[in-house]
């Protein structure tokens, strides 16, 4: 597959108070022969975001980096248990 790309970036903010409640990312990367392919729609969030920054602090590009890691651990695959009960 090629690089993971941005397909849409939006801001949530809260109409009350006006700070950024998240970042909606989405992410797309396909394959060159088009058979296989990935769409992702990842929520970055404020605990996310590195210690002492907001949204307004960091660049759009830093958001979509954090939004790819979460995309590679939310996908990555998990070691499962292999202990075996006996029947």
């Amino acid at each position: 597959m090629n690089e993971t790309q941005l397909s849409s970036f939006n801001y949530q903010f809260d109409t009350n108070t006006g700070k950024c409640l998240y970042a909606q990312v989405g992410l797309h990367n396909e394959s060159a022969d088009s058979t296989e392919f990935v769409n992702a729609s990842i929520r970055v969030k404020p605990d996310d975001l590195p210690e002492g920054k907001d949204f307004m602090q960091l660049a759009m590009s830093d958001l979509i980096t954090i939004a790819k890691k979460k995309l590679a651990a939310d996908t990555a695959v998990k070691e499962e248990s292999t202990e075996s009960t006996n029947q």
